[in-house]
């Protein structure tokens, strides 16, 4: 097979430069220095007889052309890493590699110390990965995430995917620093300070479509807010699943004054993965963590 000298190199450098537009931040994705990029951009130049990037102003466009080979190569990438990572059988005991998974801060602090003990009894030559939601989704279509747990509506319906559990958004205050009322409505809500956390969260963007906000009294890591409210006069929302997993003494809790549908949590693999058996024993390993914690589950 003629390749003009096109190597797997290559491939993976124009998906990524394909994805960063940007020659510094691919070499880094790459783990290349920037010349050695430079030289592989080059070389696809030539090689496909188009510049690829083209710069506008003080940022890179992709060419027409360019466009048009972003799904291919990924299509390409997908398939060869599944390829790569076929195997006759899956045995957990005697597996080697790394899995690679996607959950917000909350959701880990609420399955890691289960699953990761789970994992490690099954698989001990296995490494795990945990990757904040904010990462590349790049990667995952790239197949290059094992799994992804992660609200239910903003999964991909073109990858396989199933609901895990629900859980549904509380209000917790200290009750030995201030005076709170029986219950909490929405005038308490707005008049209060309030523990948030730090990146996105999508509690906050469905108070932004009601219009409220919130006085911020400080921004801490998600899974750490429940620890954050004892000893101090303000109030937080958090997951109810994660409020119950800490166990703390002093503590009010009250429902949500705002009109709050329960959270659907899922699993999500990429669709080339469906019937890997890696992939099959990583699922039923979330599957039974989830049962196990007694989560509610999501039908």
């Amino acid at each position: 097979m003629n390749l003009r000298g096109f190597e797997l190199r290559h491939l993976a450098a124009l998906d990524m430069l394909l994805t960063e537009r940007h020659v510094g931040r691919a070499a880094q994705r790459l783990n290349l220095s920037q010349p050695a990029v430079s030289n592989l951009l080059a070389f696809l130049r030539y090689h496909f007889d188009d510049v690829l990037l083209v710069r506008v102003g003080n940022t890179l466009r992709l060419t027409p052309f360019a466009e048009t080979l972003r799904e291919p190569v990924r299509r390409l990438l997908v398939d060869l890493n599944s390829v790569s990572s076929l195997r006759p059988n899956f045995v957990p005991e005697t597996a080697t590699g790394e899995i690679r998974i996607v959950m917000a801060e909350p959701t880990a602090a609420m399955l890691l110390p289960s699953l990761l003990g789970k994992i490690a009894r099954a698989a001990p030559k296995m490494a795990v990965e945990c990757i904040d939601v904010d990462s590349d989704i790049n990667e995952f279509k790239r197949g290059e995430i094992d799994l992804m747990i992660l609200p239910w509506d903003i999964l991909h319906d073109d990858h396989g995917r199933e609901k895990l559990f629900v859980d549904r958004w509380v209000c917790v205050a200290c009750n030995e620093t201030a005076s709170w009322p029986e219950a909490l409505d929405q005038e308490a809500f707005y008049s209060a300070a309030h523990i948030v956390p730090q990146g996105p969260q999508p509690l906050s963007a469905e108070l932004a479509e009601l219009g409220v906000v919130r006085e911020v009294a400080a921004i801490v890591p998600h899974a750490l807010i429940p620890d954050m409210v004892v000893g101090t006069p303000w109030l937080a929302t958090v997951s109810l699943r994660l409020l119950q997993q800490r166990k703390l003494a002093g503590l009010r809790v009250f429902d949500f004054p705002f009109p709050d549908d329960l959270v659907i949590f899922g699993q999500q693999w990429h669709i080339e993965t469906d019937q890997d058996p890696c992939s099959i024993w990583l699922r039923e390993m979330v599957r039974s963590t989830v049962c196990e914690l007694n989560f509610m589950p999501a039908n």
